[in-house]
């Protein structure tokens, strides 16, 4: 099993093995204990090890390779523990339209054994992303 040095490296892997659909990989990142947990765009909480990896099985067997990308927005640190929120963008390799944006909340742990992922809970937002005004600009009043 690989030891990861940091929360970085195990979200590397992770991403990886997503990419690459290697189930020994996405084993490898995450944690035995605590009890993990994952919830996947639109699903139910997964817990424990076992649950998730077999979810991973099953998302990965089977399936075309994607094309996927993703750019951490915010990490929080403390001692054994980081906090990464995630915008990912994932198609299918040969596709012509736009990828599906996903924000999922990754959470590491230090363990005896090198950092390991012990949380990944993913959704697809419901709005549009809001474009970003210039810091000069004041905020604009929003309608509900």
């Amino acid at each position: 099993m690989s030891r990861f040095q940091t929360p970085d490296a195990v979200e590397a892997s992770f991403y990886a093995a997503f990419q690459t659909l290697d189930i020994a990989l996405m084993g490898a990142v995450w944690a035995e204990e605590p009890s993990p947990v994952c919830v996947h765009p639109g699903g139910d909480l997964l817990q424990g090890r076992g649950a998730v990896l077999q979810s991973w099985r099953e998302v990965l067997t089977g399936a075309e390779r994607p094309e996927l990308h993703f750019r951490v927005i915010q990490r929080t640190a403390t001692d054994g523990l980081a906090v990464h929120l995630v915008e990912e963008l994932i198609r299918p390799s040969r596709s012509r339209e736009e990828p599906n944006r996903i924000l999922a909340t990754n959470v590491y742990r230090q363990t005896a054994e090198g950092w390991r992922m012990t949380a990944h809970h993913a959704s697809l937002p419901l709005m549009r992303r809001q474009p970003e005004t210039a810091p000069s600009e004041p905020p604009k009043p929003r309608m509900h």
